[in-house]
């Protein structure tokens, strides 16, 4: 694990590794090396187990927002992107935007010796680039029957994804409740899809170049990291992910934010909403 102290300190480590012609890099931030690269819903056992509902209410909140989504990918983009939890894990393109994440404020609660006590106080987290590659022949569009598979997972009852068994041939598996209902929301967006599943697709994480409609997509350079069944990409993952990781000092947070806002990285351009350039235009007047 390298250890950057400015953002020229990070643009050399980008720059010196080598470029594979059969791989694609991705990027992501994280402000605590603590945090895992696990989509939100499957962080908490309530959102998991109510994936389902989440979506309809947000949907049946706001129709209107949701009324140019031609698909159950598109739907949950437009949830991640209001912060409601789903199955999708962001990563960008641009190695400069995840640095910016990285350097994103988080505290955590220490154990320290004083005189012989012993104390805690709170500290700011070390930072984290995770640097996911993948093979160019794994990734997936926006129309892929695959990604319509996986995404309508989450329409599914939390009952009938226990109910999911990938290991069972696949003449019955496709004959099982859980899929057959699967299959009818699948059919929804994709009226031509053959009425069979791939039961190991259902337990892939796929790299998704979505549509480049969301500003925000446009401005991080966007993608995401669509998943079935797994909850999580980890070291030892089975996904055919490579992981790679870049720490961000602490102390170091704050300057090396200043030097990506030299270079057009800052909140107003990461965040094109009215509401955050607002928000920035008034924090840089007060600095």
């Amino acid at each position: 694990m390298e250890e950057v102290k400015s953002v020229a300190d990070f643009i050399n480590i980008i720059l010196k590794r080598p470029t594979r012609l059969r791989m694609l890099t991705t990027y992501r931030g994280h402000g605590s090396p603590d945090f895992r690269l696990q989509p939100s819903i499957f962080r908490k056992q309530s959102t998991r187990e109510n994936e389902h509902i989440l979506l309809r209410e947000l949907i049946a909140a706001h129709p209107d927002d949701f009324s140019g989504d031609t698909s159950t990918l598109e739907a949950l983009v437009r949830m991640q992107h209001y912060s409601l939890p789903t199955r999708l894990l962001d990563v960008t393109m641009n190695p400069l935007v995840a640095l910016y994440f990285a350097c994103e404020s988080v505290k955590k609660r220490t154990r320290i010796l004083k005189d012989g006590v012993a104390s805690t106080k709170t500290v700011e987290s070390d930072g984290q680039v995770v640097i996911l590659t993948v093979y160019k022949r794994s990734i997936r569009y926006f129309d892929s029957d695959t990604v319509s598979c996986l995404t309508n997972l989450a329409r599914l009852s939390y009952n009938l994804k226990e109910g999911l068994d990938t290991s069972l041939p696949i003449e019955e598996f496709n004959e099982s409740k859980s899929v057959k209902r699967l299959l009818h929301f699948i059919n929804q967006e994709k009226h031509g899809f053959l009425p069979e599943i791939e039961p190991s697709d259902l337990d892939s994480v796929i790299l998704v170049k979505p549509k480049q409609s969301n500003k925000r997509i446009l401005a991080q350079a966007g993608a995401f990291f669509t998943f079935g069944l797994g909850e999580e990409i980890d070291d030892d993952n089975n996904h055919d992910v490579k992981i790679e990781r870049i720490t961000i000092a602490s102390d170091l947070k704050a300057d090396i934010l200043s030097q990506l806002d030299k270079l057009g990285i800052n909140e107003k351009t990461m965040f094109p909403e009215i509401d955050r350039a607002a928000r920035y235009i008034t924090s840089s007047l007060a600095g």
